[in-house]
């Protein structure tokens, strides 16, 4: 087996050709893996990029980054597509959760991660198997043990 891993600090898609560059990548990509994306001109460029080519992609997972970046994660049947739009239960809990102490859009994540095992036996097996790969790869991006 092969794999070929292409990688960019989120800056260098300021660059013209980089982020020409970028675009090519990801039309030959399998999977894109995305973090901290909270510049929001940024964000724009990763999500014009990513979301046409989102469902013939493996995987999307995108880690602490601004709610039209986070609402392209997929794993499976797993998706966040809904995120911060009133059908979401992920938007729901964390809205929920801000009211009640004030937290922060990266607090209610870490909070959704450790309730989610919690939920996962109520969901279809094949749904809670992907929302709980999403959950173990968000654990190990965030340097704790699955």
């Amino acid at each position: 087996m092969a794999v070929e891993c292409v990688g960019y600090l989120l800056e260098e898609l300021r660059n013209e050709d980089a982020y020409a560059q970028f675009k090519k990548d990801m039309e030959d990509a399998n999977i894109f893996i995305g973090s901290l994306i909270f510049v929001q001109e940024l964000a724009e460029k990763v999500t014009e990029v990513v979301a046409p080519l989102r469902d013939s992609l493996d995987a999307v997972l995108v880690f602490p980054s601004m709610p039209e970046v986070m609402r392209l994660n997929k794993v499976g049947s797993f998706t966040m597509k809904n995120l911060g739009q009133s059908k979401s239960v992920v938007a729901d809990f964390m809205k929920k959760k801000k009211q009640e102490d004030g937290s922060s859009f990266e607090e209610g994540m870490l909070k959704l991660l450790r309730t989610l095992p919690k939920v996962l036996k109520f969901l279809p097996s094949d749904k809670a198997a992907d929302a709980r790969t999403f959950m173990m790869s968000f654990q190990y991006w965030l340097g704790g043990e699955c």
